[in-house]
C-alpha cells in the first residue's frame, strides 16, 4: 500500500527553551528545567554549551515532516536546521519531541528565535536574546585596580 502524504498542519501546542527535560519512563511524564529566554556569554563569537528545545505537537496525521531552525531575527538568516518525520497514534495525541543541542556558535548578540515548521509552514517560533555579559567593575585586584580600558584577550576576526 503506497504511503499517502500528511495534508492536515499539525498544532503547536508549546515551543519551550531550556537547561534540561528529564523524561520520567515510568510515567510518561517530562520535566523542563531551567526555561529561559536569555542567553549570557562573556563574548561573541560564542558557543551555547547546553541548549534543549521542547516541542510538543498534536493533530498529527499521518507521517508528518517537521523542521527546527534557528533564525538570526535581524535579518531570517538560518543558522542551522534538522529535519525528520514525526507519528501519532492518533491525531489527539500530543507529541512531545526533544531537540538536544551542544555547542550551538552564534556569532553576533542580539535576537534569535526557534522554529518549528511542517511542510514549509512556520507552526511557531519561540525568541531569545543573546546578550555579552558586562565586564565585572573592581575585578579580582578589589578597588584599587587601574581604571584605564584595557584591551581584550582576544578580539573577534573581521571579514
Amino acid at each position: 500500500m503506497a504511503e499517502h502524504p500528511s495534508v492536515a498542519v499539525p498544532t503547536l501546542v508549546s515551543l519551550l527553551i531550556c537547561d534540561q527535560v528529564i523524561d520520567d519512563k515510568l510515567t510518561n511524564k517530562k520535566s523542563v528545567i531551567g526555561l529561559f529566554n536569555r542567553v549570557l556569554v562573556p563574548s561573541v563569537p560564542a558557543a551555547v554549551h547546553r541548549l534543549v528545545v521542547l516541542a510538543s505537537v498534536t493533530e498529527i496525521t499521518g507521517r508528518t515532516p517537521l523542521e527546527l531552525r534557528l533564525v538570526r531575527d535581524a535579518d531570517n538568516v538560518i543558522l542551522f536546521r534538522t529535519q525528520g518525520h514525526v507519528e501519532a497514534p492518533n491525531p489527539l495525541a500530543t507529541v512531545d519531541l526533544v531537540f538536544n543541542m551542544q555547542g550551538v556558535r552564534i556569532e553576533e548578540a542580539g535576537q534569535y528565535a526557534f522554529e518549528l515548521l511542517s511542510s514549509g509552514e512556520i507552526l511557531g517560533r519561540r525568541r531569545f536574546q543573546l546578550v555579552v555579559r558586562p565586564p565585572k567593575r573592581g575585578g579580582p585586584a578589589g578597588p584599587s585596580a587601574p581604571s584605564a580600558p584595557t584591551d581584550p584577550p582576544n578580539p573577534p576576526a573581521t571579514n
